[in-house]
């Protein structure tokens, strides 16, 4: 599996510090405000965010939730016991109605098969007026989202690059409130995702 094969390579300080640093910091820049008792970090990966949402959130209860075993691998030696790990599908979030407060994705939703199941699955186990976050690569046109998806199944791992409109009109029709959206700058030659931030009606 790819990311099993990624995950030996995923830390490596020069890549997190270009690539995912400024993402991880946009992310917990819109949970200043937040008190939850549950956070879930959705494609948790190594753990690198879900290390720093234990640190940020004391009292909570943090479960990290990713599909690749190699990337749950590593993150179990990142988080140790501050955070509970799972293995499972993001269309399947195996979470009680309404028993979370708050979920973050970052790097992970372009990822998924079928984005609009996993929004309907994020949208019943978050509680209302619950907080969702997702920073994810987005195209700009409907064109560019087409070619991308096309260039990326002929190399056998589709990837699904929403423009900020349609990931919207998506989080719209699963119920959600969107209330903030904008590019995260970040340096080299990788793409800047757009985060999006909504909270469940």
């Amino acid at each position: 599996m790819l990311f099993d094969r990624w995950s030996a390579v995923y830390d490596r300080p020069r890549f997190q510090d270009a690539t995912y640093r400024p993402v991880h910091d946009a992310v917990l820049a819109r949970l200043v405000e937040a008190t939850p008792a549950v956070v879930l970090d959705l494609g948790c990966g190594t753990g690198q965010l879900t290390r720093r949402l234990t640190d940020r959130f004391p009292d909570a209860e943090v479960v990290g939730l990713d599909y690749s075993a190699g990337m749950l691998g590593e993150a179990s030696r990142r988080v140790g016991t501050g955070a509970c790990l799972v293995r499972a599908d993001a269309q399947y979030v195996p979470f009680r109605s309404a028993s979370v407060d708050v979920v973050v994705c970052t790097e992970s939703f372009h990822w998924y098969g079928d984005q609009q199941r996993t929004l309907a699955a994020l949208a019943t186990v978050l509680r209302p007026g619950g907080q969702l976050v997702i920073a994810s690569i987005a195209a700009v046109t409907g064109a560019g989202e087409s070619v991308v998806r096309r260039w990326s199944s002929a190399g056998g791992q589709p990837v699904r690059a929403l423009t900020p409109h349609h990931l919207r009109d998506l989080m719209i029709g699963a119920g959600f409130e969107v209330v903030h959206q904008r590019r995260v700058p970040r340096i080299g030659f990788a793409p800047w995702p757009v985060l999006t931030e909504a909270r469940r009606r």
